[in-house]
């Protein structure tokens, strides 16, 4: 019965008091707290919210804006601006960073490739402007401490493809999203100029490639954990050579052995299925992805990329160079699927990471299930 009373009084003090207080001058955010270190814990009023109101969001976005309202510019790991959301990128460990360098170099040792780097600065660096670091947490300086000297110690092994200066130039463009921990269609665009020039190939024109945008509505990973209603949705962007027209056939591998193949970069059906809508653009993102292009103007390269899901934003434009390129996310490939692998059979190997994704968590360990044995360069 107790339970039910405080329910009760909790959902009135939330729906009536609350929106009250932050009227007269966001007092709104010190309630919410005071309720939160009562005896009963704070999920039972989320609960009781629940029970009470339709859809399940509504007590986490009304949260969000009443610590917001508050002063509170930096919640669940996410930077709130005013038009965007950010992922707060802070060094957990130094010892992943070393154990990520490693593995690269251990790889080159092994396989004698011509190997490439390229960390992707996260929003947060590129746009610094845009977050209080002063008054809301520390600035972790992605382009000196980890860009920089990540590419410092890799020198004479493996390429750095920098790709920071070129973002940082076009900050104020769209190039990254507002609710997702990724660059978008245009960045990618700039990071593919960038890194096509020091693979080795002549980076085409934005002008030579159509877009068509698939969607104005959507809502990323970032706005999942801070919900913060004010913040406009993305636009999800499809870009495809239009000067040439080329062949594709994108296939997925999963580690259960199944697969799935596309003779589009694009298989918009995918959304029309129920998924999300970024699940178009190359099909999705699974543990190796494989595409072959027919009349590709490059004949003899091949290009093998361990990566993120951030390739979804520059690997449409680098497959016009090539006519074979395969992905492997390094996170989530098993040992057994990864053995299938053939290093021997690509002229280039590019690591290709955002810069939360390298510093985060083991990158590059699973790499020592590759084919030990590698026909000749």
């Amino acid at each position: 019965m107790k339970m039910r009373s405080y329910s009760g009084l909790a959902f009135l003090a939330a729906l009536f008091l609350v929106p009250a207080l932050l009227l007269q001058g966001g007092g709104g955010g010190a309630l919410l707290q005071a309720v939160s270190a009562q005896d009963q814990p704070f999920q039972q009023l989320e609960s009781a919210l629940k029970e009470r109101l339709p859809g399940a969001e509504f007590l986490r976005r009304f949260q969000i804006s009443l610590k917001y309202a508050g002063g509170s510019k930096q919640q669940n790991g996410v930077f709130i601006s005013e038009d965007m959301l950010m992922l707060d990128v802070q060094l957990k460990s130094q010892a992943i960073i070393n154990a990520n360098i490693t593995k690269m170099l251990d790889f080159v040792d092994q396989f004698q490739r011509n190997s490439y780097v390229m960390l992707i600065p996260t929003a947060c660096a590129v746009q610094q402007s845009k977050v209080p670091y002063d008054t809301v947490a520390p600035l972790y300086n992605q382009k000196q401490q980890l860009l920089d000297d990540v590419y410092r110690r890799v020198s004479g092994y493996l390429t750095p493809i920098d790709v920071y200066p070129t973002l940082r130039n076009h900050q104020e463009e769209y190039i990254y999203y507002r609710t997702d921990n990724t660059t978008t269609g245009l960045g990618g665009y700039y990071i593919y100029a960038v890194a096509a020039q020091k693979l080795g190939l002549k980076p085409r024109g934005l002008h030579e490639f159509s877009v068509e945008h698939l969607d104005y509505n959507y809502y990323g990973d970032l706005y999942a954990r801070s919900p913060y209603r004010e913040i406009p949705p993305d636009r999800i962007s499809a870009y495809s050579m239009s000067k040439y027209w080329r062949y594709y056939t994108v296939t997925h591998y999963e580690n259960d052995g199944s697969s799935r193949r596309y003779y589009t970069l694009y298989p918009q059906f995918r959304e029309a299925l129920g998924g999300d809508v970024k699940q178009v653009i190359l099909g999705g993102v699974s543990p190796i992805v494989t595409i072959d292009v027919g009349n590709a103007a490059e004949s003899t390269r091949q290009l093998l990329i361990f990566g993120d899901r951030s390739m979804q934003s520059y690997l449409p434009f680098l497959l016009i160079h090539y006519p074979k390129v395969t992905f492997v996310d390094t996170t989530s490939v098993s040992p057994s699927l990864l053995e299938q692998v053939d290093v021997s059979r690509y002229n280039q190997i590019l690591f290709a990471y955002m810069a939360d994704s390298f510093i985060g968590s083991d990158q590059l360990s699973i790499l020592s299930w590759l084919p030990q044995k590698q026909e000749p360069a």
